[in-house]
């Protein structure tokens, strides 16, 4: 007898398996609901929250410490989690936050932010409004601002000596407050939200502490009450959901397998770099148009480029072509400087083909 051969369609394996998770679970789901309400005795009533809308807020620090002259690195600015942040070499910190609330329902936004530094120690604290109360209506934000450790260092040594007790564990923390205001049609949404960083200053190095990127999610919800005679029916409703949520899975489970293609070398080097310098670049719909003699200096590596874009102060311009060929730059009146990623040509590559 021949055998039939069953042609399976290749989809990733991300999606493959959270379609086929998320069946596994609603179907469990449903069937557990329908074991709940036949076993369970029926009150009158039965209280129910539904869920209108859902809502997260998220906020993103990140920061380029500036540097004296020094041996150690030959470098002068470090960025997040690149080395070892040593006191007496350190300039002062650029520092950034960005806020965004993401919303899955249309919603008129309003809110308030302040920033602000508390330097902390065991015995004692003392708070410093850096930006007031300031208004936005819009869904996202951010702000760029400076730390002098030295400064607030010295604030700490007069402290100690008008008091004659030496403090210990001194920290400057900064927390952004942040109040939300949604107006939706479901009902309105009012939260705060406050991310903070702390920077220890004890020692003869710098730590800065906690997570850059930090996130709370929400709800909007409403109550009702439900005729326990309806949960009845519901026992047979669930179980015609088990079975609706169960079907699909043997055709998805015959008919595909996994792919297991992974992403290009190009999409790979890219994420890299928006995650490291993703607050320091501008994306731009199209290249920027080249003034008649100016020079193209082509940079090995990102880095390169970002050092420049410091050490000039320009900003980083990043577009994109159709042949996924990913382009950063930083403009001067008669010097272009510029780092180019693609899949199909290297950045020596792209140099040479400029010059010929």
């Amino acid at each position: 007898m021949k055998k039939i051969k069953i042609k399976r369609k290749k989809i990733p394996l991300k999606i493959r398996m959270s379609v086929i998770v998320l069946l596994g679970v609603l179907t469990l789901g449903s069937l557990v609901s329908a074991v709940a309400v036949s076993s369970d005795e029926q009150p009158a009533t039965i209280q129910k929250n539904i869920q209108l809308c859902e809502y997260a807020q998220q906020g993103r620090f990140n920061y380029i410490v500036h540097l004296k002259n020094n041996t150690v690195y030959g470098a002068t600015v470090l960025y997040p989690g690149q080395a070892t942040i040593f006191k007496k070499i350190t300039d002062y910190i650029t520092m950034s936050f960005g806020y965004g609330f993401d919303i899955d329902c249309s919603a008129k936004i309003q809110g308030t932010y302040k920033l602000i530094f508390q330097l902390q120690t065991d015995i004692w604290s003392k708070e410093y409004v850096i930006i007031p109360k300031t208004n936005f209506d819009t869904d996202n934000f951010s702000i760029i601002f400076e730390i002098n450790t030295s400064y607030y260092e010295n604030i700490i040594k007069t402290i100690n000596d008008e008091t004659g007790v030496q403090a210990q564990k001194p920290m400057l923390n900064i927390t952004c407050e942040i109040t939300i205001n949604a107006q939706t049609e479901e009902g309105n949404i009012y939260e705060t939200f406050t991310p903070e960083l702390s920077i220890l200053l004890n020692g003869n190095t710098i730590e800065i502490n906690n997570d850059l990127v930090q996130t709370k999610i929400g709800s909007l919800q409403t109550t009702i009450q439900t005729p326990a005679s309806n949960e009845k029916q519901g026992n047979n409703n669930s179980l015609v959901t088990a079975a609706i949520f169960f079907i699909p899975i043997i055709p998805i489970a015959v008919f595909t397998r996994n792919d297991y293609t992974s992403p290009s070398e190009t999409e790979k080097q890219l994420k890299k770099i928006m995650k490291k310098y993703g607050e320091w670049i501008v994306e731009v719909d199209k290249p920027p148009k080249r003034p008649f003699n100016t020079e193209i200096v082509q940079c090995k590596t990102i880095e390169d480029l970002m050092k420049i874009s410091e050490e000039i102060g320009k900003p980083v311009l990043h577009s994109a072509s159709e042949d996924n060929t990913h382009t950063f730059y930083v403009l001067e009146e008669t010097m272009h400087y510029q780092y180019v990623l693609s899949g199909n040509i290297s950045n020596s590559d792209a140099q040479n083909a400029k010059q010929q």
